[in-house]
């Protein structure tokens, strides 16, 4: 099927967690408490705390509440996560969703540009993917390595899409594939269309709550569900 250009190709942005994998949620904790703990960093919240549709950035500001947010110390902090995740996470930590590899395929024809719109952190995202052996051969990086807000990432993939390609980007010819009431929120912000997948934490009655165009239960048979947002 050609998909008309128009303006320009859809650009479609993938997020990570609870959407194309999911980590063992019982290795990450422990790992975070682990390096809490070896900080010297106060967070009684960790094991209550809920993490989905998050921004790593969000995520680890709030670990210093009780330290007056030094900046050194989450530095510090970060820097030991991103090496010890790199060091321990591997394939058998990671569960990888079903149809992943038919949907990033179909995205990668020429009438599309395949990128991530994720709250991890840039090295986070690549050793997710590359621990959970998914092709990270992707054009658009939004990652929240300056913003915690994950309503701002989508106005990242716009430059990012303004300056590769050299073109003025029609957000609703961008759609954010997401798992989480949150990626529903940050596409409407930014005039986008967003794919829900209930394949994390929340139900199709959760999601539909929000709005997105679509709500999936897995990602299976692109081509038909992709023909519906068009």
């Amino acid at each position: 099927m050609n998909y008309s250009f128009m303006s320009h190709p859809w650009i479609i942005l993938f997020d990570i967690d609870g959407t194309m994998l999911t980590v063992d949620r019982g290795f990450n904790r422990a790992m975070l408490r682990e390096l809490l703990d070896e900080h010297g960093i106060h967070y009684p919240q960790l094991e209550q705390d809920s993490f989905s549709g998050r921004t790593d950035h969000d995520i680890f500001t709030s670990f210093f509440v009780n330290h007056g947010y030094d900046k050194a110390l989450y530095q510090t902090f970060k820097s030991a996560y991103l090496r010890e995740l790199e060091q321990r996470l591997n394939y058998n930590l990671v569960y990888r969703h079903s149809y992943v590899d038919e949907a990033i395929n179909f995205f990668s024809s020429r009438d599309f540009v395949r990128g991530l719109l994720t709250g991890n952190f840039p090295k986070a995202a690549e050793i997710k993917l590359k621990a959970g052996r998914i092709d990270n051969d992707f054009s658009i990086g939004a990652f929240d390595e300056n913003d915690k807000d994950r309503n701002n990432l989508p106005f990242i993939a716009i430059e990012q899409v303004r300056e590769q390609m050299g073109i003025d980007p029609d957000p609703s010819r961008f759609v954010i594939i997401g798992d989480t009431p949150r990626d529903i929120q940050c596409a409407k912000h930014a005039g986008m269309k967003c794919v829900s997948v209930t394949t994390g934490k929340y139900s199709r009655e959760d999601l539909a709550m929000y709005n997105p165009e679509l709500i999936l239960d897995d990602l299976s048979e692109p081509e038909v569900w992709f023909s519906q947002l068009i």
